[in-house]
């Protein structure tokens, strides 16, 4: 049986968390400070980190004075956590069906996390779920390239260029949906979740070479490499390259900038 959507990315990031912190930490981690803002206060508060990778969130809300927890269904992203701080409680679960009671939670955090899940609209009813009323959800999402993703604009290019996007892989839920606000407003609602507020940022990649963006992609990332290496070899060469000479010509000052937009999502649990 061939695995799934859920099995590829639970399997992928178990084998890459060694690395993300070097090289994907350093874009997402530019979210944290902004997630933890839209959380409001979190001094004296229980908050959950769903999909917390390596921890750098969860420790953050902490440094608050919040009892933060970490939950993320990589074992070797909580080894990782958990060595950073072992104050910290981390745990190793699953976001569409979370190992905790209702409502023991003042806020859940999901930055990135939706968009590596098989059935986010499940995860985000079970982060209603362990809210306590009144409580507040916070999730960040990759917005789309025409809001300025360069990485994600050359990707698309090159593989439209030099190969297809029909490759053997499972499918994948669309990965712009929570991007959309309007839609992102439906799923909030459903769950009980009245929409607090919608704010874009930028974060910023810089990188010595395009080889380095290459590296950063097969080192960091899961499902982009598996569709680059589905591609035919001399397809996947060319994509590599366009991939390098793309990044190169964003130099600037001697190092490559790319932008990386995503979007701050929040909703509150109706009483």
């Amino acid at each position: 049986m061939s695995a799934t959507f859920k099995q590829l990315e639970q399997s992928g990031w178990t084998e890459k968390a060694g690395a993300y912190d070097a090289h994907f930490g350093v874009i997402t981690g530019q979210a944290n400070t902004h997630v933890l803002d839209a959380a409001g206060g979190l001094d004296g508060r229980a908050v959950l980190d769903v999909c917390c990778g390596p921890g750098e969130l969860t420790l953050m809300a902490a440094a608050r004075g919040a009892h933060a927890t970490g939950v993320d269904f990589a074992p070797s992203m909580i080894e990782l956590a958990r060595v950073k701080q072992s104050a910290v409680a981390f745990q190793v679960g699953d976001a569409e069906a979370l190992d905790f009671p209702d409502h023991q939670f003042d806020a859940v955090l999901c930055s990135f996390g939706l968009w590596h899940l098989a059935e986010p609209d499940k995860a985000i009813a079970e982060a209603a779920r362990v809210l306590r009323p009144g409580g507040v959800y916070v999730y960040t999402t990759w917005l789309p390239p025409e809001a300025g993703w360069d990485m994600f604009d050359l990707l698309t290019n090159a593989i439209a260029e030099y190969g297809s996007a029909e490759v053997n892989l499972p499918p994948a839920p669309p990965p712009f949906r929570f991007a959309d606000e309007a839609e992102a407003t439906a799923v909030l609602e459903a769950a009980a979740l009245n929409p607090v507020c919608f704010e874009r940022r930028m974060a910023i990649w810089t990188g010595d070479s395009g080889q380095a963006l290459l590296d950063m992609i097969y080192k960091a990332i899961v499902r982009t490499p598996m569709m680059i290496d589905a591609q035919p070899p001399d397809a996947r060469e060319a994509i590599h390259d366009a991939l390098r000479s793309g990044a190169e010509a964003m130099r600037k000052n001697g190092r490559i900038s790319m932008r990386w937009p995503y979007l701050i999502g929040s909703g509150r649990l109706r009483a």
